[in-house]
């Protein structure tokens, strides 16, 4: 048989498939069945895959308890397996599961968390990129202008939120202020989680209009607007809205489509 059948038969049995194939590869003995030896190096997988995932979604797991998350995680990990080898890239999609997930349907937060819980790890290994120089706007004509589209940095994200999810995170970290029964969970929030000088910060941008009207506009970017469309959205306030979002680097570069 070539390596490559083995190892697929392998990866199917482990991912929750039909394991008969990869137990036929494997011999037994008096102290141990080829079915028992498969069985430690299953284990032994979703072992590790538990537990990067429970480093780094800290806060789903302690709303649920040690137990149920690792039974989770092992359906989890049956329905979206790895497909790469740096354990910082794998649980992107916890969020998308924990969404259909009948035995958390009465955590409705509990999506939202991990959403809030995977940026932190998306913005934490972001690279850093160059800043445009923006004073190159002036020399496009009418028609480049208008198809500029802004990028906003890659060490930022913007979350949506029916649910206090900041709030959530901040009651489960060491030395808080936040009580978890002084939350008023079922509060719609708009959240910046942005790295700065080797820290993350979670920003909530709800307080007030002004900061509801800046997050959209950065949320507008975000889905690629041109600055055409970005001037019938936004008319008087784009100006300040764009010196607002580059004098801050929250945004830091752009194109002509």
């Amino acid at each position: 048989m070539d390596i490559k059948t083995l190892q697929g038969d392998f990866i199917e049995a482990i991912f929750g498939g039909d394991k008969s194939s990869a137990v036929s590869h494997v011999i037994g003995d008096d102290l141990l069945t080829a079915e028992q030896r498969f069985g430690i190096y299953k284990g032994s997988v979703h072992g590790i895959l538990t537990q990067a995932l429970g480093t780094m979604f800290p806060v789903c797991k302690a709303l649920v308890g040690d137990k149920f998350f690792d039974n989770m995680c092992d359906l989890f990990i049956n329905e979206y397996p790895p497909k790469t080898t740096y354990f910082a890239e794998y649980g992107g999609d916890l969020p998308t599961f924990l969404s259909t997930f009948e035995h958390v349907k009465d955590i409705p937060y509990l999506a939202d968390v991990a959403r809030l819980e995977w940026t932190r790890q998306i913005v934490w290994h972001a690279k850093s990129v160059e800043v445009a120089d923006f004073s190159a706007l002036s020399e496009l004509n009418e028609e480049q202008q208008s198809n500029v589209v802004f990028q906003l940095a890659k060490n930022m994200h913007l979350i949506e939120s029916e649910f206090r999810i900041d709030e959530l995170w901040f009651a489960h970290q060491p030395d808080t202020d936040v009580k978890l029964e002084d939350i008023e969970i079922n509060h719609a929030v708009k959240l910046i989680i942005r790295k700065d000088q080797g820290t993350l910060k979670i920003s909530m941008m709800s307080k007030d209009e002004n900061d509801r009207d800046f997050w959209d506009f950065l949320h507008a970017i975000s889905l690629g607007y041109n600055l055409e469309r970005l001037a019938e959205q936004y008319g008087e306030a784009l100006g300040n809205h764009l010196s607002q979002g580059i004098e801050g680097a929250w945004i830091q570069s752009f194109t002509t489509e």
